[in-house]
């Protein structure tokens, strides 16, 4: 083309009808060369470089800005983990004190963690975990503790709502959200008597000593399952911190909260506005029968033969922005229809779980696409456990980043002690890139998952995922390669 372009051009005279002709060739070349080809899309691939064991608590988990350091916690334990290259170290490690525990309950539960974009302190959700309170579905408002990092001294406290879940630190500092569950009563989500459950805005103006908040409730319009009863599970907010999103699980929803500019002095509710997506039902291919490790479900006969086809609400745990804010991308855990026998849209739904991650415009909640059945599919391959007949591999949390140009989101598998690596780059063309076995005994072993992971960030920078192992109190670093 280029030989094409010279010789056109070549003489004293040239005509308009040459030049026209010279131009729209010059400006294919460019195209042609400007667009990326397949070949020049990077491959990425996951190594699990290594595993910390004998945490006291490993629920959930945040990493500072810089990424050198995470905050893990689970149950009354707290703990401060340095990141290397190849290695996690424990700096610190400190377990709640009955002061802090939420007003009028003899027991409590580190639930979420966050660090503030200084890196100095970390907000933590505490939960009510008094048997009497919860057996009578009396559970008392949490506290969101506020400690100083790295030696995790209590700087402050204060109360939020029933069940805070998920804690999340706006890029600004200048507040948090909370999202607070109060799930009181699963078994029966129908009851008109429930409680709603709500979403915290703490403000982090005055610093974590003199923190205050706000509850701001979640409107009924545009939740499809038990709209009266909102139950916020995963909250994060975008990094012009302009908006807030939130996963109502058992309402197959998302809420996304509008953030003035300018935070009022004191905040009141009535500053910020709520907007629930409906978030739809998928129709899948997979394994549906039998329980983890027994008859059709053993990891090391699996028979592809035997995958059914299943429709099931996505009901995500969780939720993680794009880096650009346009877009939101759900880890489709779903939870309740098997107990309450929900149907979408006169559509029964199965118990089978989507088994998918799923992408949604972040303004107006539109799907733009899944990871259809990649996840399972890369499951059964590698001869991981699921639970065939509940959720199958059941993806948990999801972080997304940016690595060598592309966007990118990691999976906390739960049920087969994984992670997944998507390129989410192009929402509405999500690809599976990897899928990492974080405990490789349990391969082919027709045993149920060991690990169970569940918190998860995928540190762009350093080209890291750490992941948090709640059932068996670890943590693991996963190294990212690009070629």
């Amino acid at each position: 083309m280029i030989n094409l372009i010279q010789s056109l051009s070549q003489g004293k005279r040239r005509s308009p009808l040459l030049w026209g002709a010279i131009a729209l060739l010059s400006l294919s070349l460019i195209l042609t060369f400007s667009q990326p080809s397949p070949a020049q899309t990077p491959s990425i691939r996951g190594t699990l470089a290594f595993t910390l064991t004998d945490l006291e608590g490993a629920e959930m988990l945040a990493t500072a800005p810089n990424g050198q350091r995470a905050v893990v916690a689970g149950g009354e334990s707290i703990s401060v983990v340095a990141i290397g290259r190849n290695n996690l170290r424990v700096e610190q490690s400190a377990t709640l004190q009955p002061a802090n525990f939420p007003v009028g309950s003899s027991a409590a539960e580190i639930t979420g963690v966050a660090i503030s974009p200084d890196g100095r302190y970390a907000l933590a959700g505490v939960k009510d975990h008094d048997d009497a309170n919860l057996e009578t579905f009396d559970e008392v408002p949490g506290k969101v503790v506020a400690f100083s990092l790295p030696d995790l001294r209590v700087l402050g406290e204060v109360t939020v709502g029933r069940g805070p879940d998920s804690v999340a630190i706006a890029p600004n500092g200048q507040y948090a959200a909370v999202a607070n569950e109060d799930e009181e009563n699963e078994e029966d989500l129908t009851n008109p008597n429930n409680r709603a459950g709500t979403v915290s805005i703490i403000d982090l103006r005055q610093g974590p000593a003199a923190m205050t908040q706000v509850e701001i409730p979640i409107p009924a319009a545009g939740i499809p399952f038990f709209p009266h009863d909102p139950q916020p599970e995963t909250v994060r907010i975008a990094r012009d911190n302009s908006f807030i999103v939130t996963t109502l699980q058992e309402n197959n929803a998302v809420a996304r909260i509008e953030v003035p500019r300018r935070l009022p002095q004191p905040l009141t509710p009535r500053a910020f506005r709520v907007t629930n997506f409906d978030l739809g039902i998928r129709t899948g291919l997979g394994l549906t029968s039998d329980a983890v490790g027994t008859g059709n479900c053993r990891a090391s006969s699996y028979d592809l033969s035997l995958r059914q086809e299943y429709t099931s609400a996505r009901e995500p745990d969780g939720i993680a922005l794009s880096p650009d804010g346009r877009f939101f991308v759900t880890a489709d855990e779903d939870n309740l229809t098997a107990v309450n026998q929900q149907s979408y849209q006169g559509t029964p739904m199965s118990p089978h779980g989507t088994r998918s991650i799923s992408a949604f415009d972040a303004r107006t909640g539109a799907f733009l696409g899944d990871s259809g059945n990649t996840i399972e599919d890369s499951i059964l391959a590698l001869k991981l456990p699921q639970r065939c007949s509940s959720k199958g591999p059941e993806p948990e949390v999801v972080s997304v980043g940016t690595v060598a140009g592309r966007t990118l989101a990691a999976v906390a598998i739960e049920r087969s002690d994984a992670v997944t690596i998507h390129d989410v780059t192009n929402p509405r063309n999500i690809q599976l890139l990897d899928t990492v076995i974080l405990n490789p005994s349990i391969v082919g072993s027709d045993r149920a998952a060991e690990l169970e992971p569940e918190g998860i960030e995928l540190l762009s920078q350093r080209r890291q995922i750490i992941v948090s192992n709640p059932e068996a109190g670890s943590m693991s670093l996963i190294n990212l390669a690009v070629r």
